[in-house]
């Protein structure tokens, strides 16, 4: 992935050309893999060794509190040989001798007490290439003696963390969690597992990390007590009340919600005809069509068009809704026999049931005379087109956006045919009308810019098309960000140009 091999295509740039390289900072990897240093940095890394007994026993004396006596070294010794000096299982055990003022020879006699099979079943996953053979029961170990002492002490605490065992171990925005009885509980159980090490604090921000293992042995614990479906149907529910509105101007809130709801809903232990968990899909799916992540989008849409279809039948509005985005999704991956085949059976469909003036189906027909364009069919395409327009303008008036996206598509049917006159008319005025209706900032509004810009370029009116292209830049990068397929080609396009003059 980071190295490309010898074998590999030509210009399939492995991933360490794409790192940045600058004076003013650095990048550090973390690994277990030594092979992987060495590729990525050569001689300049630094092998953290195993802790040993000293470093362990450093650790506890820093971590335990004035209350928990240490009088007898050999205690505390035998101790960490138990926990196999492993920094998250001493901090674990520490953390529980602190709230019990417990010395370690008595917190050894419970690790004793134990259940081989119970310790044995939480561990399952645990083991991975590069991790200590003796990983196993030490964390999962002082895991079950922490769980039980916070679902004794504070519920909560204990609930938020069958929550989290449910989305992505990362990034967890408090705001995700279950609304607690009030706000100081909430807190305070935020501090229980946060004290028990459980949860670490990302900046100053109020976002957690949940460490690996015991996002692990969590998640192993509620299967074996047969919550797991409870709890994956409580965190689908909550991200899909929280899951804005796909629109441009919610995106810092969804790419938050992004990685958990792809963790819930990957579970698959809650049924796909569950209308929550089918509502989350959809959020979710059109976020990624908003982000430009059209080949993640197909899956959640094609999830999404099936169950409809099979819950609802093939004329309901809502799969036909569903069928016209998936289609949107393979026009951008330039699958047009698919999306056409969709966008006629979704028109014939929406005039039968819905009118041939309703706004779907003039939607569905916009799109179908896309896929013309697309396929270079100029004289389908405009016919559809116009037609679509005069009746968008006398159903939804002229400045509807739904008109002017259909405008704008007309318009790039004849680009393609040279009528150069008839295209910067149609785009001069659709931009404008959709800064005043829309704003300058809109997605719609920057399309059209973009449009314009080539045009003009077209037209010989170089300066005119490099400002106008710079200024569409430096909005869907701020709106967008620059990873977006759409900022990246106008970049493209902008660089290409001022390499011309």
């Amino acid at each position: 992935m980071w190295i490309r091999s010898s074998g590999s295509e030509p210009g399939s740039d492995s991933l360490k050309e794409y790192l940045p390289k600058c004076k003013q900072g650095c990048i550090v990897f973390t690994t277990r893999d030594k092979k992987t240093a060495v590729k990525l940095v050569g001689p300049n890394f630094i092998q953290v060794p195993e802790m040993d007994e000293d470093g362990a026993m450093q650790l506890l004396q820093k971590s335990v509190a004035d209350s928990v006596s240490l009088p007898d070294q050999r205690h505390a010794k035998a101790l960490l040989r138990e926990l196999t000096y492993l920094p998250l299982a001493i901090v674990q055990a520490a953390a529980y001798m602190n709230e019990n003022s417990m010395a370690p020879a008595d917190y050894l006699s419970l690790l004793n007490e134990q259940e081989e099979n119970l310790i044995e079943l939480l561990s399952k996953e645990f083991e991975d290439d590069w991790r200590y053979q003796s990983v196993k029961n030490p964390v999962a170990t002082t895991w079950l003696i922490s769980f039980e002492q916070i679902r004794t002490r504070d519920p909560l605490a204990a609930e938020y963390l069958s929550f989290m065992a449910c989305i992505d171990r990362k990034d967890i925005p408090q705001s995700l969690l279950p609304v607690g009885p009030s706000r100081i509980k909430e807190m305070e159980a935020i501090g229980t597992l946060r004290a028990y090490s459980f949860l670490i604090k990302r900046g100053e921000a109020m976002v957690f990390d949940l460490h690996r293992l015991v996002h692990l042995a969590t998640r192993n614990w509620l299967q074996k007590e047969g919550a797991l479906s409870r709890w994956d149907q409580a965190a689908i529910e909550r991200l899909d009340d929280l899951f804005p509105d796909h629109e441009h101007q919610n995106r810092a809130q969804w790419r938050i919600l992004l990685p958990h709801a792809v963790y819930a809903l990957r579970l698959t232990i809650v049924a796909q005809d569950n209308s929550r968990r089918l509502d989350l899909v959809w959020k979710y799916a059109n976020s990624l069509l908003s982000d430009g992540r059209y080949r993640e989008a197909e899956a959640p849409f094609e999830e999404v068009f099936q169950t409809r279809k099979r819950m609802l039948g093939a004329e309901h509005p809502d799969t036909l809704t569903s069928m016209n985005n998936l289609s949107v999704i393979y026009k951008h991956q330039g699958r047009w026999k698919e999306a056409e085949e969709l966008d006629v059976q979704v028109m014939e469909t929406r005039k039968r049931v819905l009118g041939e003036e309703h706004p779907d189906t003039l939607t569905s027909m916009a799109n179908l005379a896309s896929t013309f364009w697309n396929q270079r069919r100029w004289k389908e395409a405009e016919e559809l087109g116009v037609q679509v327009i005069e009746t968008f303008k006398r159903v939804l008036g002229e400045e509807h956006p739904d008109t002017l996206t259909s405008m704008a598509n007309l318009a790039s049917t004849y680009r393609d045919q040279g009528r150069w006159k008839e295209v910067e008319e149609l785009e001069v005025r659709v931009m404008e009308t959709f800064k005043r209706v829309l704003g300058e900032e809109h997605p719609s509004t920057l399309t059209t810019m973009n449009n314009l810009a080539f045009t003009w370029k077209r037209q010989g009116r170089d300066e005119e098309a490099i400002r106008l292209m710079s200024e569409c830049v430096r909005l869907r990068t701020h709106i967008l960000g620059a990873d977006h397929p759409s900022t990246f080609s106008s970049i493209e396009a902008l660089d290409s140009w001022k390499s011309e003059t």
